[in-house]
């Protein structure tokens, strides 16, 4: 567990990037990354990523804070279908008025049941959707960009 800690720093500190836990509001000198896994039950995450340059992409951001994405079989780059490998490909999701759904990340994900992918210009700014997908999304300084797992009829920001 130590060489993996030490991989990801040395490969951060190699690409321009550093990341940095438990960003408080207005505190991050590069794009903060906020997940909201929801129903989904994992653990929020929260981080700084400092670079170089004037802008990065919304998936090297994200890959940099430990967030990996799986797209869709008909949409690779452009949706969201997995993050950090959840919804699970094997177990179904037990969603209230609806039957038990097994994500296959073939097309689509359902309404009722998807990763949303938002983006804050700065930190007094609210969340909003994305309007491009994290492959083409790109960032600057003070931005914030993040996922939140939508389920049956409640949409969650990235930070709540």
């Amino acid at each position: 567990m130590k060489f993996a800690a030490f991989g990801l720093a040395l490969l951060l500190a190699l690409s321009g990037c550093t990341a940095t836990e438990k960003v408080a509001v207005g505190e991050c000198d590069g794009v903060t990354v906020e997940v909201n896994f929801g129903t989904l039950g994992a653990e929020q995450i929260s981080s700084c990523i400092e670079f170089e340059g004037e802008e990065i992409l919304a998936k090297e951001v994200l890959s940099q804070a430990g967030v990996e994405l799986t797209g869709t079989v008909t949409y690779p780059d452009q949706i969201v279908c997995r993050v950090n490998g959840l919804p699970s490909a094997t177990e179904p999701l037990e969603i209230e008025g609806q039957e038990p759904h097994l994500e296959s990340c073939a097309d689509m994900p359902p309404e009722f049941a998807y990763w949303a992918l938002w983006v804050k210009n700065d930190s007094g700014s609210q969340w909003e959707y994305a309007t491009e997908g994290a492959a083409t999304l790109k960032l600057t300084r003070g931005q914030s960009v993040g996922l939140a797992f939508a389920s049956g009829d409640k949409t969650p920001t990235p930070s709540e």
